[in-house]
């Protein structure tokens, strides 16, 4: 390879996915542009339906972004697959339009790679704008870790009682974990090429970055967290891709279905109906609580309509068969 061809080599794709959040994507370019690194980036943008002019913004501010819209609101997994074949580089950042990277860590993350070539996907520690620190490295969710996520039950200490997250792990360290959330999540090109496709288009919304580690540790790849910081806002993104109402219904709908799916899809049928009997049994156990304190009738009711909708959405997809939106 001769050094005209080396230097239009493409070290990471950065994959963006936003609809009607001009100020967020102008941070986040703005944190990737600042980056200090040495490397050859490029941004693909897939703009979901925005009609706040971030479109316009992006060739104005940041011309030497890759734009891919789309007319209606694809959800985040269709849009980013919408965009992984516009990729060039040797690796690739799925990064949430509310997640910005810090000064060091797309340099740190591609050394990273570049030095463990066991490792297949790596996450940093995600922080909000005060410094507090949000999950980042978790375990594969069960019926039985969610179950207990759920209802307050979890004790990390204990094997039977580990939840989905372990916050009290020391994450001033890099160390292995089952899978990193997609809001930062790095893994090489070549990996997912040789994958059936990249994000699992059955699911609109959540579980699609467990899934997708899952499937790349199946193939003999490690997951890693990497103590850099990265912040994350959390919910403002999500709130736009899924229309979330003032009550979360959309939020807890998407939710139920990608667990489900999940479930079915990476395990067997006994799964889901092992994580709605559990959901049931928790929805049970928070009744009692209310009743035994003499809550509000109101928030008993709230919990019985989650047990219809994790119903109706049981029925609807089949067992986590097939998806409904």
């Amino acid at each position: 390879m001769d050094s005209s061809t080396h230097k239009t080599q493409v070290d990471i794709s950065i994959i963006v996915v936003a609809s009607s959040v001009k100020e967020l994507i102008d941070e986040c370019f703005t944190a990737v542009r600042n980056s200090n690194d040495r490397l050859n980036k490029e941004i693909i943008y897939v703009d979901n339906g925005s009609t706040d002019g971030t479109v316009q913004m992006v060739k104005e501010k940041f011309p030497e972004t890759v734009i891919i819209e789309s007319p209606t609101n694809l959800g985040f997994i269709r849009a980013n697959n919408l965009g992984y074949p516009k990729a060039n580089g040797k690796y690739v950042l799925m990064l949430n339009s509310d997640a910005f990277v810090g000064s060091d860590s797309l340099q740190e993350s591609y050394d990273f790679m570049e030095q463990h070539p066991e490792c297949g996907v790596l996450g940093c520690r995600l922080i909000d704008r005060e410094g507090t620190m949000q999950p980042s490295a978790r375990y594969f969710p069960t019926p039985w870790n969610l179950f207990l996520t759920n209802i307050g039950m979890v004790k990390n200490t204990i094997p039977f009682l580990k939840g989905v997250d372990n916050m009290e792990v020391d994450h001033s360290r890099i160390f292995e974990c089952d899978w990193v959330i997609g809001c930062d999540l790095f893994t090489r090109k070549e990996i997912v090429d040789e994958l059936d496709f990249f994000l699992r288009e059955d699911f609109f919304m959540y579980f699609d970055d467990a899934d997708l580690c899952l499937r790349i540790k199946r193939k003999g790849w490690k997951v890693f967290f990497y103590p850099n910081d990265v912040i994350h806002l959390g919910g403002i993104n999500s709130a736009k891709l899924t229309e979330v109402t003032e009550k979360g219904k959309f939020t807890e709908k998407y939710n139920l279905e990608s667990e489900y799916l999940y479930f079915r899809k990476n395990d067997n049928v006994f799964y889901v109906l092992a994580d709605f009997f559990l959901i049931v049994l928790a929805a049970f156990l928070r009744v009692i609580k209310k009743v035994f304190f003499f809550k509000k009738n109101i928030v008993i009711k709230k919990t019985l309509d989650r047990v219809a909708l994790a119903f109706n959405i049981l029925v609807k997809t089949r067992f986590g068969k097939v998806p409904i939106h």
